[in-house]
């Protein structure tokens, strides 16, 4: 009789321990990746062996959308992506990606979490999901295969890797550029076979799913701050019990700070990196970069509108909230 009951307890035990499939393109090696090891191993140690997080990194589940996709219905649960994936089904995310939306760092934060966090918490659960922190890419820049990017005119024609989103394709079109919508997996091959050009992204992201390899140009324009976000799917969420959901929650909105600082950290360095490797880098000056905003300013109030929904709201609230900042 005792070893019945031992059995049992040990087939409840197995059955109840719960697989958590989370899945992102950021490349393993990667501080993004080292912040997901961090939460695999206190969710394991919380749960006390209950909860196991499986981490799928470089996009071995597919593109961000797919994942997100994969995420709604439930077919995985949790993953990583950037606030312009997330436009896809939360379309005022792509508020956050206007260019030149954001001045420095600092400000950033301090809107995102002062402000924003309830709104798109909102709105993220509307679209089966649930916003767990704000995380980083960081800030956008361009790399090109043939020539130093200093100004719009030197994009005029030039066939452009465009991140799948309405504003990044809008971005590259009020510059001049053709832009190709192209994923993040099947961008390296369109660089090296010369469908494009070049793209836009953040040394770190460049450098860790090796697009460098393929360019000779980086001009420093940060022109676009992208945050990115952990969320899990709804679906899983409504069946999991209240201690594991706080457990899974980890310390939710408080990993923001630190996984800034870790990718943040490595910016001087990611850049030397990019030189030793054989790539021309410019920083943009004060001259050069009000010729880009000239450009692309004016697609704010046209993207605002064009976006719908609460965007007029948190465009607004984004206005209001960097007052407050630069204010205190």
């Amino acid at each position: 009789m005792k070893i019945l009951i031992l059995s049992l307890c040990i087939l409840l035990n197995t059955a109840y321990a719960k697989k958590v499939k989370f899945g992102t393109v950021a490349p393993a090696g990667t501080p993004w990746a080292q912040t997901l090891e961090d939460i695999k191993k206190r969710v394991k140690k919380k749960s006390k062996g209950k909860l196991k997080i499986k981490t799928y990194l470089g996009g071995q589940l597919g593109g961000e959308l797919e994942i997100l996709q994969k995420i709604r219905r439930g077919n995985i649960q949790g993953g990583g992506l950037t606030s312009a994936a997330l436009a896809s089904v939360v379309p005022e995310l792509d508020v956050l990606e206007l260019p030149y939306l954001f001045e420095s760092y600092e400000e950033a934060d301090y809107v995102l979490d002062n402000h924003l966090f309830e709104v798109f918490e909102a709105l993220f659960a509307k679209k089966d999901l649930v916003l767990v922190t704000w995380a980083e890419n960081g800030w956008r820049n361009i790399g090109h295969k043939f020539k130093t990017i200093k100004n719009p005119e030197d994009l005029s024609g030039e066939k452009m890797r465009s991140q799948e989103s309405k504003v990044h394709l809008a971005f590259w079109k009020a510059l001049g550029a053709a832009p190709q919508a192209i994923s993040t997996a099947e961008t390296l091959p369109a660089l090296q076979t010369g469908v494009v050009k070049g793209f836009d992204n953040t040394p770190l992201f460049t450098l860790a799913a090796e697009w460098n390899t393929a360019i000779k140009f980086f001009s420093m324009t940060k022109h676009i701050y992208q945050p990115a976000a952990i969320v899990y799917s709804a679906r899983f969420w409504k069946k999991t019990n209240a201690e594991d959901k706080k457990i899974l929650l980890d310390r939710g909105r408080a990993l923001a700070p630190e996984s800034r600082i870790s990718v943040r950290a490595l910016g001087d360095e990611l850049v030397s990196v990019l030189k030793g490797s054989g790539i021309e880098v410019y920083t943009l000056n004060e001259s050069e970069k009000e010729n880009f905003k000239k450009k692309l300013l004016p697609l704010h109030k046209e993207m605002v509108k064009s976006i719908g929904g609460q965007a007029s709201k948190i465009y607004n609230i984004i206005q209001k909230a960097k007052k407050e900042f630069k204010n205190k």
